[in-house]
């Protein structure tokens, strides 16, 4: 884990992009990793906001949204990560499956940059899509999500820890077999204030493998761990 600064250089409106941040390249979270960031100029800001990748710069990273309004182009950040774990990716996938189930999938959209050069037929499925992808990529509704699971030799998922009795209900005890013989990995999205500092457990997940933390084991799981 490294700490360091960094800075909004430039801010996006309707887009999978919140922010261009310049940073060391030792700063830079993998797909699914995270930074924990606050603003120098906002010292006495109650708790520090977790940074995701979702594409590559020269220069540091777009982080994906959303980030707090307050931070605008010129903001001096105070940085420390990556933290977690992150997508893991097979080198062999050749059907990629990213899903949104939070309605954000610029998170996801990280994976992009690795599985495009992998030759990978690539699904997104989501209810709100973001601009500006490439036109490859298939598009298709939430709904299709059990199909898309037995098309894709990797399937990942983004969803709120609220969303977690959907995902067990999508893929039911008759349907694991299925996800038992490919990578399938899930995003938890949940607040995670001590970026595995202090396990003040804010970010527990309940499973039936017990008790993990996201800011710690996560916040990318193995899918069959969580269902």
């Amino acid at each position: 884990m490294n700490s360091g600064t960094g800075q909004i250089d430039e801010t996006f409106i309707n887009s999978r992009r919140a922010a261009r941040i310049i940073c060391a390249p030792n700063l830079i979270p993998a797909p699914g990793q995270y930074l924990l960031a606050h603003a120098l100029s906002e010292p006495d800001s109650p708790l520090p906001h977790p940074i995701f990748l979702t594409a590559s710069h020269s220069r540091g990273f777009y982080a994906a949204r959303p980030l707090p309004v307050s931070w605008t182009p010129g903001t001096q950040l105070a940085l420390r990560g990556p933290l977690g774990r992150g997508f893991q990716l097979p080198a062999s996938a050749r059907r990629v499956a990213l899903a949104a189930l939070g309605g954000n999938a610029s998170r996801l959209l990280a994976l992009l940059e690795f599985a495009i050069p992998q030759k990978a037929e690539i699904t997104l499925l989501a209810n709100a899509i973001p601009e500006n992808l490439p036109p490859a990529i298939e598009i298709l509704p939430l709904s299709a999500l059990a199909d898309a699971a037995k098309w894709a030799d990797y399937l990942a998922i983004d969803a709120p820890r609220a969303a977690l009795a959907e995902i067990r209900n999508a893929f039911p005890p008759a349907s694991r077999p299925i996800i038992s013989g490919y990578t399938t990995e899930i995003l938890v999205e949940t607040p995670m204030p001590c970026g595995c500092m202090a396990a003040c457990g804010a970010c527990a997940l309940q499973t039936q493998s017990g008790y993990f933390l996201a800011c710690k084991d996560g916040p990318v799981f193995d899918l069959k761990s969580i269902v």
